[in-house]
């Protein structure tokens, strides 16, 4: 008798071999994607996956023309959304909870004479650093970096950066709290 575990190993390995083009998606031998996951390369761009990253159930990564590119030991969890726009770099031991939403770009509305959807996209990107973690339906907007060891609460909107070790949390985001420096391990 064959085993899920199997089964699933062969589904990741013919996703790898047949559907994503080499040249646009890179992805780790250890890394772990659904088969329920949507991983795309959209009007080009790319796609890096690092070792034991982990792309669950029904999350979204599609490049829109830019770069997505996740770090090791990261855990992208069921129905998270990223778009690669303007580029999304994400770092090492980073965990993303459910139903985040990571989007690097904005559309302009300057213009009262013109619909928004004609009047394009700004797309700065965004950098998370390593050791993040950003709790359930947190979005982080366009033209954000959150710095080593920050901690984003469940349901908070990012719309500005966030300093290195601490904690943010509401809409817009704000500083709660800082981490004690005095058990962050420097190896």
């Amino acid at each position: 008798m064959v085993s899920i575990q199997a089964i699933r190993s062969l589904t990741q390995f013919i996703k790898r071999k047949y559907f994503y083009p080499r040249s646009s998606l890179e992805i780790s031998q250890t890394a772990r994607i659904s088969s329920n996951a949507k991983v795309e390369c959209r009007f080009g761009g790319r796609i890096k996956i690092g070792e034991n990253t982990e792309i669950l159930d029904y999350s979204i990564l599609w490049t829109y023309g830019g770069s997505i590119e996740i770090g090791n030991n990261c855990s992208i969890n069921p129905f998270s959304i990223i778009y690669g726009h303007g580029g999304v770099n994400i770092g090492n031991d980073v965990l993303i909870a459910a139903h985040v939403v990571i989007i690097p770009s904005n559309h302009n509305f300057d213009s009262l004479q013109h619909p928004i959807r004609t009047q394009g996209n700004t797309s700065l990107g965004i950098s998370i650093e390593d050791n993040v973690w950003i709790g359930t339906g947190a979005k982080i907007l366009d033209g954000v970096t959150i710095h080593e060891g920050g901690i984003v609460g469940a349901g908070a909107v990012v719309t500005s950066n966030v300093e290195a070790y601490s904690i943010v949390g509401g809409v817009p985001a704000r500083t709660i709290k800082l981490r004690d420096h005095k058990n962050v391990f420097n190896d």
